[in-house]
């Protein structure tokens, strides 16, 4: 009971499960580009970097939302424990980003660096600062900060971002908005009373089953176009599997919005958008091999 406690703890603070993917997707472009086994080794400072960035992004989010945290229930609790040891969080965040900054400007290139600061930033600032307060447009133009570690990824070795790792990043970026309005959907009643202007709270659940059916649809046409420009993603593997993935959200995505899916199923939805974004990376990985 104590290590759930303590992992939920951890994740709370430093956005565990959100690293986890930017670890993933940084891999996956790490492995876009054609290396020889040798040089594995360059992906130890690259999740060195990646990881302390993105943790150091979810402490700066937890501090600044501090004052809405107390008027959402599933993070009140976070809230009390930040405000508690601010100054803890506020050197245990400086630490982390030196971290990253040093590992990727000594270990790696300087334009790996920059895209992992990007990555930062967008999410630190352009999100959390700028948009998850004034526009429904928040996930969407936020998204773009799971995008960068896909390109920090492939530029780890040679200093470029490839094709494929752009193809990535976009994919990542379409992903965002179905995967985090099914999840907004259980929440809508905490972002109202935070004044958080998320889809599902503003315009309610049938506008949000409208704009994740537009999404899921924007999605599967994309994951779809590898089939027909092979220069896209290299190896077949991705090509095989490219549609299917698509399908992953878009089968759910209509069913629901034709029957009215309640938040239940939405929850389902938010379930198999993380199965489609870890198979979607897994194979990237392996067709690059």
């Amino acid at each position: 009971m104590e290590k759930t406690s303590n992992f939920s703890y951890l994740n709370n603070i430093f956005k565990l499960e959100i690293t986890f993917l930017i670890d993933l997707v940084a891999i996956a472009g790490f492995f876009t580009m054609a290396l020889p086994l040798t040089h594995l080794y360059t992906l130890i400072p690259l999740l060195v970097a990646g990881t302390s960035a993105s943790m150091s992004s979810g402490v700066f989010n937890n501090l600044y939302d501090t004052d809405i945290d107390s008027r959402m229930k599933r993070v009140s609790k976070r809230r009390t424990d930040i405000k508690q040891n601010r100054g803890r969080y506020i050197l245990l965040m400086g630490i982390l980003l030196a971290i990253s900054v040093t590992t990727s400007l000594l270990f790696l290139n300087i334009v790996t660096f920059l895209f992992i600061m990007a990555g930062f930033v967008s999410y630190a600032f352009l999100y959390t600062v700028l948009l998850k307060r004034r526009t429904e447009w928040n996930i969407v133009i936020g998204g773009i900060a799971g995008s960068f570690p896909a390109l920090a990824g492939s530029s780890a070795f040679y200093g470029y971002p490839s094709i494929p790792s752009i193809y990535v990043a976009i994919m990542v970026f379409l992903w965002t908005p179905t995967h985090f309005w099914a999840l907004a959907i259980k929440y809508r009643e905490d972002y109202r009373e935070a004044n958080i202007p998320m889809l599902p709270a503003t315009k309610g659940i049938p506008a949000t089953r409208k704009a994740i059916l537009a999404n899921s649809i924007i999605l599967a046409i994309f994951m779809s176009l590898p089939v027909f420009f092979t220069w896209m993603v290299s190896g077949l593997y991705f090509r095989i599997f490219a549609i299917p993935l698509g399908l992953i959200l878009l089968v759910p995505s209509v069913i629901y919005y034709v029957r009215n899916g309640a938040e239940k199923e939405y929850r389902k939805l938010f379930s198999f958008s993380n199965i489609f974004l870890t198979l979607a990376l897994i194979i990237v990985i392996l067709s690059s091999m």
